[in-house]
C-alpha cells in the first residue's frame, strides 16, 4: 500500500469531507451544464440537456427521469452541505467509541438513511412539478406562471420560518448530539435509521425553504445559491432565530408586495 493510501485509509474525516465536496461540486457543475443561465452554446451543456430535456409530456417517462435527475442534483447541491454538522457530530462520537476499542459504522450510512428521506422528497417534488406543468401553471424558466400563487409560496414559506415546528427541527439538525447520545446503535440497520429520522428533521426544518425554488424558477442558480446558503447559516451560526426570521420576513414582505401589485 502506498504512503498517500494509508494515510488516506487512517484518515476517514478527511476521506469523507472529500467525498462530501466531490459530490456537491459535481452536482452544481451539472445543474449549470443544464441550466440555460450559464451553460450556452457549449459542447458539454448541449450534450447534458439532450440527455435530460423533457419530450413536451410532463407525465412521460423521460420527462420525469430529467426532473427526477435535476431535483436530485439539487438535493445533493443544496442539502448535502447543510448535513455537515450532523456527520462532523457523527464522527466525533465514532473516533471517541473507537479509542475506547468499541464499534462505529461508517458515516456513509449515516449519509445514505439522511439523503434517502431527501431522494423521497425529491420523487415528491418532480410529480407536483409534473402536475404545475400539466395545467400550465409554470413558465419555461419552470416558475409559477401565477402571480397569486407564487405570492402564496412565499407568504406560507415565510410564515414557516417562525413556527415552532420550524425552530424544533432545525434545533434537531444544527444540534444533533443529544439525538445520538439518546439513539447511538452500532449495527447498519440501526445507524441507517438514525440517518432517516435526522433527514426527516431536516426535511421538516426546510421544505418551506425549498419550495421558493417553484417562485424563482427552478433552474435559477443565484437563488439556488441564496437559498442554500440560508440554511446553511440556519444550521450552523450560535443563535439562528434572526436569520430565520429575517428570511421569513423577507419572503412575507415580497408575497404581500405580489398581491398588492397584482392581485390573487
Amino acid at each position: 500500500m502506498s504512503t498517500a493510501l494509508r494515510q488516506a485509509v487512517s484518515a476517514p474525516r478527511a476521506v469523507m469531507w472529500t467525498c462530501f465536496g466531490i459530490i456537491v461540486l459535481g452536482a452544481w457543475f451539472y445543474l449549470a451544464a443544464i441550466s440555460p443561465q450559464t451553460a450556452g452554446d457549449s459542447l458539454a451543456g448541449d450534450l447534458l440537456r439532450s440527455l435530460c430535456l423533457t419530450d413536451g409530456d410532463p407525465w412521460s417517462r423521460r420527462s420525469l427521469t430529467a426532473a427526477m435527475v435535476m431535483w436530485s442534483s439539487m438535493i445533493l447541491a443544496m442539502m448535502l452541505p447543510t448535513a455537515a454538522p450532523m456527520m462532523s457530530t457523527y464522527m466525533d462520537i465514532a473516533e471517541a467509541a473507537h479509542e475506547k476499542s468499541m464499534h462505529a459504522v461508517s458515516p456513509v450510512v449515516l449519509a445514505a438513511g439522511y439523503l434517502t428521506v431527501w431522494i423521497m422528497f425529491s420523487v415528491a417534488a418532480t410529480f407536483l412539478q409534473a402536475w404545475l406543468q400539466s395545467r400550465a401553471m409554470l413558465t419555461a424558466d419552470e416558475a409559477l406562471a401565477r402571480p397569486g400563487v407564487a405570492a402564496l409560496v412565499l407568504i406560507v414559506a415565510g410564515a414557516y420560518q417562525f413556527a415552532p415546528l420550524k425552530h424544533a427541527c432545525l434545533n434537531k439538525c444544527a444540534h444533533p448530539m443529544p439525538y445520538f447520545l439518546g439513539n447511538w446503535r452500532d449495527t447498519v440497520p440501526g445507524v441507517f435509521r438514525i440517518g432517516l429520522a435526522q433527514g426527516g428533521y431536516c426535511v421538516a426544518c426546510c421544505w418551506a425553504l425549498m419550495s421558493v425554488m417553484f417562485v424563482t424558477g427552478l433552474m435559477n442558480l443565484f437563488w439556488m445559491a441564496v437559498i442554500g446558503i440560508v440554511m446553511i447559516i440556519e444550521k450552523t451560526v450560535a443563535e439562528p432565530k434572526p436569520w430565520s426570521y429575517g428570511a421569513g420576513a423577507i419572503l412575507i414582505s415580497t408575497g404581500a408586495v405580489i398581491v398588492a401589485r397584482f392581485g390573487l
